[in-house]
């Protein structure tokens, strides 16, 4: 599922929507076997796609968007903050499933797991996610798939090409770098160059 590309010496997993249905379908399978949640919270951004999409084929209804952050390109990974915490009602006795698009570092999940719910009083705390790195310092309860790969999502393939431009726009020019990216990340040649040229 997904398809893996070499490019500019980095190992690349691409994936479409219909990856990311497969993906969601064999979480959620995993889930239904061995829990049942209250409410699920979602991670911004990736993580509330696969919060979202969850919520509708395990039938909770109840889905809750947090904001935490440690991206910055492709090659550093900031420190966590927490840039949207959620209005939550009461959590108490509440069994609660946190999700996100991958664990990385684990960075993320361990914050949104330590200092924002446990502190909310639920009774059961689980952790899900579509990707697992094999360095995560934090393994979520439940994952589909463990890649060494940079993985591109399709929610965020202008996010994407802009980090990647970076350097491509150097050595190939605006022309070479859309056109590769535009392969890569299977978008429009010219909406690459668009964003090319307005972050550069």
């Amino acid at each position: 599922m997904g398809r893996e590309v070499v490019f500019e010496g980095n190992k690349f997993l691409v994936l479409t929507w219909d990856d990311i249905m497969e993906h969601v379908e064999s979480l959620a399978r995993n889930i239904k076997e061995s829990y049942v949640f209250d409410a699920i919270i979602g991670i911004l951004r990736g993580g509330l796609f696969v919060a979202n999409l969850l919520s509708d084929i395990l039938g909770i209804d109840e889905v809750h968007p947090l904001g935490i952050r440690s991206y910055t390109d492709i090659e550093h990974r900031g420190e966590v903050k927490i840039y949207h915490w959620p209005s939550l009602p009461s959590m108490i006795n509440k069994k609660l499933l946190i999700v996100d698009d991958v664990s990385d570092e684990g960075k993320t999940l361990k914050a949104a797991v330590e200092n924002v719910v446990k502190p909310l009083g639920a009774s059961g705390v689980r952790t899900a996610v579509l990707h697992v790195k094999p360095w995560t310092s934090f393994m979520p309860d439940y994952h589909v798939v463990t890649t060494s790969c940079w993985i591109l999502y399709p929610w965020s393939r202008y996010e994407s090409a802009r980090h990647l431009g970076k350097r491509l726009v150097q050595k190939m020019g605006v022309e070479g770098a859309s056109r590769a990216l535009s392969t890569l990340l299977n978008l429009d040649y010219e909406k690459v160059c668009t964003i090319l040229r307005e972050s550069h």
